[in-house]
This record gives C-alpha cells, structure tokens and sequence, in this order.
C-alpha cells in the first residue's frame, strides 16, 4: 500500500519523514537559521529540533555551521543534496495537491483555503493561549 507520506516524501527506497521533511523544508525556504529559530518555527522543543537536525545531517541533507556574527552561536543550513531533496518533496506535494483540488472548481478551492486558515488560526490561538497559562 502506498501511504501519502511515500507519495510526498519518498525518494528511493526511503520515505523522508515528515517532521524532517518539514525541517528540510524551512531551512531550504528560509535560509540558514539558529537553532532556537528553527525550534521556534516548528514548535518544537529545542531537545527535538537537536535530534532532527542530527538526522537531517547524518543523512547529508544539512550541515552545522558557526554562526558569522557569533561564533559560539550555531546555525543550520541545507547542502547541495538537501536542496536537492526539498526540491523533489516540493515537486511531490505540488503535483498531489493539484491532483486532489482537479475535482474542485476554483471557488471551492477558495472556500477551502479560506477555512483551512481560519482553522490553523484557531489551532494558533489555542497554543498560545495554553502557552500562556
């Protein structure tokens, strides 16, 4: 059985999963970044961020390097093989995508997009108000 995480994230024989994927894909989209603010984007812990970022490096995909403006400060950036990688999972999703919206007509699409927002704005306003409690 082919499972969406194959479809979107496979390459070869080995699915990237899909908390590296998205890891990936920030530090390709963004550009190299701290530590802490790839944590932040992802909301994750930074115990979590240390691991996938391990696995992210141990696969080749990015590297560590000395912050410029602090060289105690560590940042994160992709590889030539990691873009490479973010380039396909984004050709990937692109085309599923396309593929899952052909049977909706342009103003569903929109309808669909606008509650999708609303959605990840009340998941936001959830968190932050469990945040601060």
């Amino acid at each position: 059985m082919v499972t969406v995480k194959d479809l979107f994230y496979g390459q070869g024989g080995e699915p990237l999963d899909i908390a590296l994927a998205d890891a990936l894909t920030l530090i390709c989209q963004k550009g190299p970044m701290r530590m802490g603010e790839l944590a932040e984007l992802m909301h994750i812990t930074p115990a979590s961020t240390t691991r996938a970022v391990g696995c992210l490096v141990d696969k080749g995909f990015v590297e560590r390097v000395r912050a410029e403006d602090d060289q105690r400060s560590i940042v994160v950036m992709a590889t030539m093989e990691g873009r490479e990688r973010y380039g396909e999972i984004a050709r990937r999703v692109q085309y599923g995508l396309d593929q899952i919206l052909a049977d909706f007509s342009p103003d569903e699409q929109a309808q669909l997009a606008e509650y999708l927002e609303r959605f990840v704005a009340a998941v936001d306003k959830l968190a932050q108000s469990a945040e601060q409690q």
